[in-house]
């Protein structure tokens, strides 16, 4: 029979401290096997507790990859596909479940989910992109947070998440590394600029690791180890060609530590396979709390204790790219096994990938020596050509192919293997509740020449347009409405206002929280029409009748950063309780330029 007090220590809820580091592979750690980086952190915290082998991330960028964790549901599922996307609206995250628990939440850093969850968020100088030199936490509060927060048992448990940048890029200064030295992983070109990018990406990384220990040490200060999970763990892979921005295993395969003295063996290794859309359900068991069925992840805490060696049969992941590149969309689905079987749907495998590391922001420019070598040598062509176009399917093993430039989807003997998950894959989506056509659309407008459509309960990227041609003298909003009685949002045009519907009244919000609504109307269906001029006229018809008109002192009709939404807002909670979802139906919501094109008839 256990002992009383260890009875009473099962039932106190642990504090929590999670240290996320930002692009980081789980080859680019010390205790992983990688003999060039300088990890000791991260390495004494492994030989503390369990590192994870088959760890990955369901989508490799940042945005996409925080909303998963810290909701439990895949990419689809909570609406945060395309990089910098926003959640669905109401859509539970982390601190809804953990404060019910009797948690206090609190990130330090970065944040990178929309709206933001209702974390108590400090240190937001070092979650900000510049300047970099901030973003090692050089005023250490989220070490001082842990100093006063973490002495007294039996106060309120406490959820830390600290996230830095490091090591995403820029990257900083190589000072430590002998750039002729190290060794090149497979997956890039060996020239010169990229021996200096890796140097200064690990220098990235020790700044990283650098300030994990400065967060363990506060912890051994206020002697609270026992009673305090640790967990390390990046969002995805780095920065480099055909790592993240992509499914392949160097943009998904993360390192995952995680520490609890007394409860953790001391130096364990787990091979199972764990999703970091199980990362929301275990801190809910962990922190006491039921099982949430309607969440896509499932708790690990029983791998954790040691009492099951294994957790999924397969990890799903997907990239929808980002909204930057609209005349690049190449998405893709993937699915790992846990014996070590890689299957990826490529959706426009004719259509080149482009990406920061080759189009916008190339960091140390190493990719144009790429481009330079491909021209004499095949070896690097080849990579090149791999990162830049994808075949329709791939299919890797990765406990021989670790670097996956095998692609074993024509071989005869993984004939079988092959139609194994391409029916997994299959029902994953089916499951999801996303179709093919809906892949292949994507979150982005349907263009015609001088007008854009957007469907009901999506939302396009300011991103997605070239604004020199979308940015209109006149606006002009049209669609077909049916249940105007259905209290919500018709559409959100970038933040700039939105139209409504209430009490079978149509009308606008503007940013600055003016607020005009038309009568009640008699009729539930019908056509509506915006014509919004730069010079703030504004006229509202509804079944070809004025039901609206007014001036504004702003120009309305210009994109900014943010969305256009047809039947909700995207990315904040409306005042006073407003609905933020159209329950009727919306038809082809449509976006002229300039002048209306057609003439407007009921649907």
């Amino acid at each position: 029979m256990m002992n009383a007090p260890y009875l009473l220590a099962q039932q106190t809820k642990p504090n929590i401290i999670i240290f996320i580091s930002d692009d980081q592979s789980q080859m680019d750690v010390g205790c992983y096997g990688n003999r060039d980086v300088h990890t000791p952190n991260m390495d004494r915290l492994a030989n503390e507790g369990i590192r994870f082998t088959s760890a990955y991330a369901a989508t490799p960028m940042c945005a996409p990859s925080r909303s998963n964790m810290f909701t439990g549901l895949y990419p689809f599922r909570n609406g945060s596909q395309m990089n910098h996307f926003a959640l669905q609206p109401n859509t539970k995250t982390l601190p809804d479940y953990l404060k019910k628990l009797g948690y206090r939440v609190v990130i330090a850093g970065k944040v990178d989910v929309y709206p933001q969850p209702d974390f108590e968020h400090i240190g937001e100088y070092f979650g900000k992109y510049f300047p970099v030199s901030n973003r090692d936490d050089p005023q250490h509060i989220s070490s001082q947070f842990i100093k006063y927060n973490f002495k007294k048992e039996g106060e309120q448990p406490i959820c830390l998440i600290v996230s830095t940048w490091l090591p995403h890029v820029p990257w900083l200064n190589n000072e430590d590394f002998d750039p002729k030295k190290l060794t090149l992983p497979k997956y890039l070109v060996d020239t010169e600029a990229t021996r200096e990018a890796l140097a200064a990406y690990y220098q990235s990384i020790s700044a990283a690791d650098n300030l994990l220990g400065e967060l363990m040490h506060a912890l051994d200060d206020t002697g609270q180890q026992d009673n305090t999970v640790f967990m390390f763990f990046s969002d995805q892979g780095p920065q480099f060609p055909s790592a993240k921005w992509t499914t392949y295993k160097q943009g998904l395969n993360i390192p995952f530590v995680v520490r609890w003295p007394e409860r953790i063996k001391k130096g364990a290794v787990s091979d199972a396979l764990i999703s970091l859309t199980d990362l929301t359900p275990t801190l809910i068991d962990l922190a006491g709390g039921e099982a949430v069925s309607e969440l896509d992840g499932n708790s690990f805490k029983d791998v954790l204790l040691g009492n099951k060696e294994e957790h999924r049969e397969y990890a799903f992941a997907e990239t929808s790219v980002e909204p930057h590149f609209w005349y690049n969309y190449v998405p893709s689905r993937t699915i790992i096994t846990k014996e070590g079987f890689h299957y990826i749907k490529n959706y426009f495998p004719g259509v080149r990938f482009i990406t920061h590391i080759d189009k916008v922001e190339q960091d140390h420019f190493y990719f144009d020596s790429w481009i330079e070598k491909a021209m004499k040598d095949e070896a690097t062509k080849s990579l090149l050509h791999r990162y830049s176009y994808r075949p329709p399917e791939e299919l890797y093993d990765i406990n021989s192919d670790t670097w996956e430039l095998n692609n074993l989807v024509k071989q005869p003997d993984h004939a079988q293997k092959l139609k194994e998950l391409q029916q997994i894959l299959e029902d994953e989506l089916q499951k999801q509740g996303e179709s093919e056509s809906m892949i292949l659309h994507g979150s982005l407008p349907t263009f015609f020449d001088r007008s854009y459509q957007v469907e009901q309960n999506l939302s396009v990227s300011n991103q997605s347009f070239d604004r020199t041609k979308w940015n209109p003298d006149t606006l002009y909003i049209s669609a077909y409405i049916d249940g105007l009685e259905q209290n919500g949002v018709l559409c959100d045009y970038f933040g700039r206002f939105h139209l409504f519907a209430q009490n079978n009244k149509i009308g606008i919000n503007l940013k600055n929280g003016q607020k005009l609504e038309s009568k009640t109307l008699d009729e539930t269906k019908g056509h509506l029409l915006l014509r919004l001029t730069q010079a703030g006229k504004l006229t509202l018809k509804y079944n070809d009748k004025e039901v609206l008109t007014s001036e504004f002192k702003e120009d309305y009709t210009k994109i900014q950063p943010g969305y256009f939404s047809c039947g909700l807002v995207r990315d904040r909670i409306l005042p006073n309780g407003e609905v933020n979802v159209f329950k009727g139906k919306i038809y082809d919501m449509r976006v002229s330029i300039n002048n209306l094109q057609r003439s407007p008839k009921p649907h």
